[in-house]
């Protein structure tokens, strides 16, 4: 048969590497040879595109992988292959797998929905079709004769087959490469999936040591692990970060960049010590904290040693060799808008690289989604999902939050403005909800320029402060990013001093420097334009005193 395996990315950089995984259970595990395609585009791209390019394969087989962002493209696709071909169309993914029924009987055009793991499940499916018969078939469901049928899916313990061949390498194009050392996780959050597989069962570590390697060398320079809780089996998860140490710089490429989700709650110190011998750059760590209040922790089934989970993501960020970053979910229960504020303010206490605020999202599979009396909430219809009202938050607070966020990933993320915020945040004490939820209502900040938007916060801040100190630190801010910006006109202020001093540095530390005078100290703040530090993506600022 002619198959088409097919997804949409949210962004080109994203590739999708359940594809591959059922591509290489196709070739391990089916009775027949099969010519599989595979087919990933973007929400971004225009869907005749990507209707010509399956279309021209003329295959007899269509399956996608659908997530939240994907499914609204994803069934008028199907929908015009069906009316346009004899193919046959399967769904699987997230998105799906929890609804067969309900995908199936909404969507006359769908003919089968697959579940479980893809390698097992999916070779199965076609090893059953030419004969329709699905008695020995797993994680396949239809409808016959307006009844469902459903075949369950099977719970694995091996290790399944390489997804990484020469087309996969090919087809990755330097973009973000995904890698896994097991599946399942140890924790049953409920508002996540990842909880839903039977049991963590980790994979052969020499074919994770290979696939690191073979992955170091494909172009891709960010490698993500995605096991949900990598540090769930301590020894194991210090034996891969031994490795991937060890032979930094010998069999693994040295411009990748490791990625992994940990629970640092549970850090034990074997991998703390790992982790701070790490070179530079070479890992960053995401952690997710959701809530600081125990109320809410306990009703999400996510308990934490809530001071040790600090203690561990301060001393992580004390290396100063990993970006680290950390996540908070508003719209959770118990947890109302001051609550809010006490854990967005203790999580950005902890000065992490990046403090991503999410919004809950009442996924389809999730114990809050599945149990919805004892979680009530207001939620949107149609993908995402995401969090409307509950019995904490009003509408209010959640379009509070959203200002909230816009600006933490303006002002904060994006690490653009981190001495403006040292200043505001630190000297001046301002609170850092407050701040965000302030400036990210104070105007729209969608289709403007960084330079407008530089401009926008001189206005905001100027009379809140010492307009001179804002200026001089918004400047250094500008200066110490590996670009050139347009500098807004409110904060151009000529300084005949400037030449000489830029000279003068220049020649003292035989670097191109950029030269911000401050005009309320006898200091100078030089930023050297040569290295861009592997954290923060930024140029070095340092003070020098002009009495020297």
């Amino acid at each position: 048969m002619r198959i088409v395996l097919a997804t949409l990315n949210s962004k080109f950089i994203h590739s999708n590497l359940s594809l591959w995984c059922i591509k290489a259970g196709i070739d391990a595990f089916c009775q027949e040879k099969h010519e599989t395609k595979i087919s990933e585009s973007t929400i971004n791209v225009d869907i005749d595109n990507i209707y010509n390019e399956i279309a021209s394969f003329k295959p007899d087989v269509v399956a996608f992988s659908c997530y939240i962002w994907n499914i609204e493209k994803i069934l008028p696709l199907c929908r015009r292959l069906k009316e346009n071909s004899a193919c046959i169309i399967a769904l699987g993914g997230p998105e799906v797998e929890y609804i067969q029924e309900d995908i199936l009987r909404n969507n006359s055009f769908v003919d089968y929905v697959i579940s479980g793991e893809g390698e097992w499940s999916f070779s199965s499916f076609i090893n059953a079709l030419p004969e329709n018969n699905f008695e020995e078939a797993e994680g396949v469901s239809y409808l016959s004769d307006s009844s469902l049928v459903l075949f369950p899916a099977k719970a694995h313990t091996d290790t399944p087959p390489s997804p990484y061949c020469a087309e996969y390498f090919h087809n990755l194009r330097g973009r973000i490469a995904y890698i896994e050392a097991g599946r399942g996780c140890p924790f049953r959050c409920a508002y996540c999936l990842s909880g839903q597989l039977s049991g963590l069962r980790y994979f052969d570590e020499n074919t994770v040591f290979d696939n690191i390697i073979k992955l170091s060398h494909s172009g891709t320079k960010t490698i993500k692990f995605i096991d949900r809780t990598f540090n769930a089996d301590a020894k194991r998860a210090d034996r891969i970060l031994a490795f991937i140490r060890d032979n930094y710089g010998k069999s693994i490429n040295e411009n990748v960049c490791f990625h992994f989700e940990i629970a640092a709650d549970i850090l034990k110190e074997s991998t703390m010590a790992i982790l701070s011998t790490m070179p530079k750059g070479l890992c960053q760590l995401e952690i997710g904290i959701q809530s600081f209040n125990v109320k809410t922790l306990e009703a999400i089934n996510r308990k934490s040693d809530l001071n040790k989970l600090c203690e561990n993501i301060r001393r992580l960020i004390s290396f100063r060799n990993m970006h680290i970053h950390v996540d908070l979910i508003a719209g959770l229960p118990f947890e109302d808008i001051k609550s809010f504020k006490n854990s967005f303010n203790r999580a950005f206490e902890l000065k992490p690289d990046m403090l991503q605020l999410g919004f809950l999202k009442m996924l389809f599979g999730a114990e809050m989604r599945r149990n919805e009396d004892s979680f009530p909430c207001e939620y949107g219809k149609t993908p995402p999902y995401e969090i409307i009202s509950n019995e904490w938050l009003s509408e209010s607070d959640i379009k509070t939050l959203k200002y909230c966020e816009e600006a933490l990933e303006r002002l904060y993320n994006s690490g653009r403005f981190l001495i403006t915020l040292n200043y505001l945040l630190e000297d001046l004490r301002f609170d850092p909800f407050d701040t965000f939820c302030e400036f990210g209502r104070s105007f729209d900040f969608s289709g403007i320029g960084l330079s407008e938007f530089t401009e926008k916060l001189w206005l905001f801040f100027k009379d809140r402060c010492n307009g001179e100190k804002l200026r001089e630190c918004i400047l250094s801010d500008i200066y110490s990013l590996p670009a050139n910006i347009h500098i807004p006109d409110c904060l151009v202020k000529y300084d005949p001093m400037y030449k000489r001093l830029k000279k003068k540095y220049s020649e003292l530390l035989h670097k191109n420097v950029r030269i911000v005078k401050l005009s309320t100290e006898n200091k100078v703040i030089v930023i050297v334009t040569d290295k861009i530090d592997k954290i923060t993506g930024r140029y070095k600022a340092e003070y020098f005193d002009l009495s020297d």
